[in-house]
């Protein structure tokens, strides 16, 4: 008797199994695609979006200036921005730019050891005083160079790395030849005019490049942003030369530069409320000038736009959505990005986001998973498009969901 209920009940589980197979079957599209979707969605990188009008002001009191978003490179104002200008110590940003690229392919390291020769020590203007002999690691020549413009180290840098200064200027020139530089080109690695000729020449426009390229690099704006900081082991004080560090928020770098043909030049950085502007004057005739239209440039940036925040990761979206196979589940979806616009304040009412549900919702759900489309727009213009996600996990009902369970199956 008990082997005959134990054959039926073998029997009723054959039955069962084959029924899911069958049913696997007939519905095992809508199977693989549930599948397919069950990954959570991948969330990529906060969204930062910047759109801006020109900037309007009286002409700045120097030869040449520009104010760019170091993020999209877009230009809010320009004033003789192709004029070709000496930059004198502003060469030393495609000097950092060379050098902090090889360290990221592994060809240099902040702790190679560099021995100084009797030319680099021999480097007037600015300098740290090295002497012939010393030997300093990669990063400290470096820190002379961003905070105090050492010429000296300039040099030993580019024969500890090229062989001599002029292999090191080959290298700067086909730098600015790779990102497309026409109004430069270099004849030495520290800004001094003591060439024959021309001499170091670049424009406003093309030192806001190199400056946008150099503030990628994670290391350069901690150093350009350092007001002072010890050197050959306490014994000497690297200095800043640019003043307005402290003084104008967010400042954090870049470079100055000051020679006779050059006047008084600032390729300045700062950053507000995650948003980086990049200006550049160049020709002023006094530093106090210098200082006083970048800190005019960049607040006429700063100023003419506001940060709307369009969607913030994982918040509710305010909507709710039925879940198909989960009997009546509803959901709250939630955003997958950061979205974070910029915009002119007159603007800032036209930025909205449209939710875009998917058209059927099945379960299962896991958290994290891609229901739909988040679209933020400024006005009728696409600005971001992220994913909406399920802010909870949802389980399949019914019976199909619970022969699954019951007798496992793909």
């Amino acid at each position: 008797m008990n082997r005959g209920r134990g054959k039926r009940a073998a029997v009723v589980a054959v039955l069962l199994a084959g029924c899911l197979v069958v049913l696997s079957a007939c519905g095992g599209g809508d199977e693989a695609r549930q599948q397919a979707a069950a990954a959570p969605a991948e969330v990529s990188k906060p969204v930062f979006w910047f759109s801006a009008d020109k900037v309007s002001l009286q002409p700045p009191r120097c030869a040449s200036a520009v104010l760019l978003e170091a993020g999209s490179g877009t230009v809010l104002y320009s004033w003789n921005e192709h004029q070709g200008r000496a930059p004198a110590s502003i060469v030393k940003t495609m000097l950092e730019l060379v050098v902090l690229d090889e360290v990221d392919a592994g060809r240099l390291s902040f702790q190679d050891s560099v021995r100084v020769s009797k030319w680099a020590s021999r480097m007037g203007g600015s300098q740290v005083f090295l002497k012939e002999g010393e030997v300093f690691t990669l990063e400290e020549l470096l820190h002379a160079v961003v905070i105090s413009s050492a010429n000296d180290a300039c040099v030993a840098i580019a024969e500890h790395i090229a062989g001599s200064p002029d292999g090191f200027v080959e290298m700067m020139n086909a730098r600015a030849e790779k990102m497309g530089l026409k109004d430069t080109n270099f004849v030495n690695v520290h800004g001094l005019d003591d060439e024959p000729g021309d001499g170091n020449i670049t424009s406003a426009y093309d030192v806001a490049q190199i400056a946008r390229e150099l503030v990628r690099h994670e290391h350069v704006l901690s150093w350009s942003s350092t007001v002072e900081a010890p050197f050959r082991n306490g014994t000497f004080r690297l200095i800043n030369t640019n003043k307005m560090l402290g003084d104008f928020q967010g400042m954090d770098g870049l470079k100055t530069g000051f020679t006779n043909r050059a006047g008084f030049c600032l390729a300045a950085s700062a950053q507000r409320r995650g948003l980086r502007f990049i200006s550049v004057v160049l020709g002023a005739e006094t530093s106090r000038i210098r200082f006083q239209e970048t800190a005019r440039l960049l607040s006429a940036g700063f100023n003419g736009v506001t940060r709307v925040s369009a969607t913030k990761k994982d918040g509710d979206l305010g909507i709710e959505a039925l879940v198909l196979r989960s009997h009546g589940k509803r959901i709250r979806p939630q955003a997958g990005q950061d979205v974070t616009v910029f915009v002119p304040r007159s603007k800032q009412d036209l930025v909205h986001k449209e939710v875009r549900l998917d058209k059927k919702i099945t379960a299962p759900l896991k958290v994290g998973q891609k229901v739909g489309v988040i679209e933020v727009r400024l006005g009728d213009q696409m600005v971001a498009s992220v994913p909406a996600l399920s802010n909870e996990a949802v389980e399949a009902k019914g019976w199909r969901a619970w022969l699954k369970r019951k007798f496992g199956g793909a």
